[in-house]
């Protein structure tokens, strides 16, 4: 064997080992995976379905989303005083004008701070189960502001005798990690970083090069990837579908074409801006 074949086989061999290696960190769980057959005859809501009257995340648009036959998506986090509350931003500034940190403040400070010019509050993750009570399902976000356990004790406290269809997501993969570890019958996600900024939840840029090609999964083993639809032309999530079927999840959605081009494609929407 002449050393010029020799050459090419080590580094046909190295190729292989590099692609059984990419493949093994994308995968997603292989086995016992739960089905998303009824979580897919759905469109989700972003945030609830909002408008210029009725404010994301609040109880009137998760209300509005089971009136017209919709699930939703919405965020959790921790107050102070450790109560799960639902609310995107870890800051009030934008939605309520208060430059405040949720994790700042008790419940009892936070009922006392308008979403808009509303009378709504950031509602309890309690409430909001009440509310619905298994009407339309529910893509559930565990947001990465909080302590890790702390939020997945609480939140699991609360939703674990919920008898209605839910998933829950992070884009934290310690998040979905905690599900995998502690309650693996939970259908499980992780959320696509696409860049960084100042906001509190983005990590540092090779995290997001990590999460953006699935890097993570390794250590997650989610079930799905909620993919911001804008980069899904992705290497990583195209063989994620391709090799091992995950199931995509596309966020938001802001126009009907787009939905259905995603849905057609067989994606799960979650969608804001107009009515799917």
């Amino acid at each position: 064997m002449g050393t010029l074949t020799t050459v090419l086989l080590v580094l046909l061999a190295i190729f292989l080992v590099i692609v059984l290696l990419w493949l093994w960190a994308i995968a997603p769980r292989l086995t016992n995976r739960p089905s998303f057959e009824e979580l897919e005859k759905w469109d989700y809501a972003h945030r609830g379905l909002h408008d210029d009257k009725i404010p994301e995340n609040s109880l009137p648009a998760f209300e509005n989303a089971v009136k017209h036959g919709y699930g939703m998506e919405f965020d959790l986090q921790l107050t102070k005083d450790k109560q799960v509350v639902i609310h995107h931003d870890n800051n009030l500034k934008r939605i309520c004008g208060v430059d405040k940190k949720i994790s700042d403040l008790t419940l009892e400070e936070l009922n006392q701070i308008h979403l808009y010019d509303t009378d709504c509050t950031c509602p309890l993750f309690s409430d909001v189960l009440k509310t619905v009570d298994g009407k339309t399902p529910l893509i559930i976000e565990f947001k990465g502001y909080n302590n890790v356990e702390e939020l997945c004790e609480a939140g699991w406290e609360v939703l674990k005798d919920y008898k209605g269809l839910y998933c829950v997501e992070s884009f934290h993969p310690g998040i979905v990690h905690w599900f995998r570890k502690n309650q693996p019958q939970v259908i499980r996600g992780q959320l696509m970083v696409r860049y960084t900024s100042k906001d509190p939840e983005t990590p540092t840029p090779i995290h997001a090069f990590m999460a953006r090609n699935l890097l993570t999964n390794f250590y997650a083993r989610p079930d799905f990837e909620a993919y911001d639809y804008h980069t899904r032309n992705n290497l990583s999530l195209k063989l994620c579908r391709k090799v091992f079927g995950i199931q995509e999840v596309s966020w938001t959605v802001r126009d009907r074409d787009t939905h259905e081009e995603l849905k057609s494609d067989g994606c799960i929407s979650i969608f804001e801006k107009f009515m799917a």
